[in-house]
């Protein structure tokens, strides 16, 4: 499944086959496993693919208890409610990360406080010891790093401040001591097609108290009294999945270590071919890379870069922009985000799915070399 790139037609600014910043990599057995399902009959609704799917993660994790949702938005919003935060309730978010992360703490109406990243590009802990009156911290290792995160989750126990991991860059990536999906109260996941394993859309949350979880599965499935009634015990909603989807998770579940260490193994391969003046955040050996992130010199740079690539056919991402730079985040940002607000724009996300060879990397890096 290897891309191939025409050297002879690199200086025309033309390829043979177009290289994506990501896609999915779905094989026979993806498939086969979805034939399966829908040749045994089964309701297509959230069932015992589902609980598969749920315990291949938790194990995976050593997580004690999980819980699937449409996606990780909902994940995250599910993991707040299922905490007791409430609207007015103060919840740091790092400067970098996906929209989802403050976007779901201002869907429920409590506060988001932006907080600045550090060289990891995760939040900072110095930056987080100085801010009062939190209730909760969300932290992302982002792309699969994770920073600070087990001494945040240390500053948080201290203080008796809840801890949610979003997690969604991080499945099969540690902490020093610990898996990522085991950071703090809950940590939430998400399996889009860009994530380290997918089955289209879905999330998960996970924890390691029952009561926790008890109150997410009765606020996704109705509060019903119990299984097919329509007396409820309270509020609720509907935040189920399908079958059909779980059972493509349970197979990409399977290659989810191959997906690892083809991911590590890309990471070493871009380090290695990349010029002096671009730099690459280095991955520990017990992080997992999600995207394959470059800095460089200015934006400038990094512009004329994603220009030359993209006139070959090859498509790169930029970093996701800061909180702060939102407009309709305004009101939640402050003067201390220096860091994040001018790296972040530097910061180019490459090629970085599991099927790229070694040789395509060598070939894009020669193009902006």
């Amino acid at each position: 499944m290897d891309h191939i790139l025409d050297q002879n037609l690199i200086g025309l600014g033309l390829m043979s086959k177009r290289i994506n910043q990501i896609e999915p990599f779905i094989d026979k057995s993806d498939i086969s496993s979805v034939t399966k399902y829908l040749n045994s009959g089964g309701w297509l609704t959230e069932h015992t693919e589902t609980r598969t799917f749920e315990n291949n993660i938790k194990n995976f994790t050593n997580r004690k208890y999980a819980s699937t949702v449409p996606n990780g938005t909902i994940a995250i919003y599910v993991a707040l409610i299922a905490l007791g935060i409430k609207k007015g309730d103060k919840v740091a978010v790092p400067n970098l990360t996906m929209i989802a992360t403050i976007n779901a703490v201002i869907w429920l109406g409590a506060i988001p406080i932006i907080v600045d990243t550090d060289s990891f590009l995760c939040m900072s802990y110095e930056k987080l010891k100085k801010i009062k009156g939190l209730d909760a911290v969300i932290f992302v290792p982002l792309n699969g790093r994770g920073g600070s995160g087990e001494a945040i989750e240390r500053w948080c126990k201290k203080n008796n401040i809840l801890l949610i991991e979003d997690s969604a860059h991080a499945l099969s990536s540690n902490y020093k001591n610990k898996n990522c999906v085991k950071l703090g109260d809950i940590s939430t996941l998400s399996f889009t097609p860009h994530k380290i394993i997918t089955m289209g859309q879905g999330g998960m949350v996970l924890t390691d108290n029952k009561n926790i979880y008890k109150h997410i599965e009765a606020l996704k499935s109705f509060n019903r009294s119990q299984d097919k009634s329509d007396f409820h015990k309270g509020f609720g909603l509907n935040f189920k999945i399908t079958d059909l989807q779980a059972s493509i998770g349970n197979s990409q579940f399977k290659k989810i270590e191959t997906f690892r260490n083809k991911k590590v193994k890309l990471s070493k391969t871009y380090k290695q071919y990349i010029p002096e003046e671009i730099t690459m955040i280095n991955f520990e050996e017990f992080e997992t890379p999600w995207f394959i992130d470059l800095i460089f010199e200015s934006k400038l740079k990094l512009n004329q870069a994603k220009k030359i690539l993209e006139s070959n056919n090859i498509e790169t991402r930029l970093c996701y922009p800061p909180l702060s730079k939102q407009k309709y985040l305004k009101k939640y940002s402050h003067n201390d985000l220096k860091n994040s607000e001018n790296l972040s724009d530097k910061i180019l996300w490459m090629p970085s799915s599991v099927s790229l060879a070694q040789k395509d990397v060598k070939s894009i890096i020669s193009l902006i070399s």
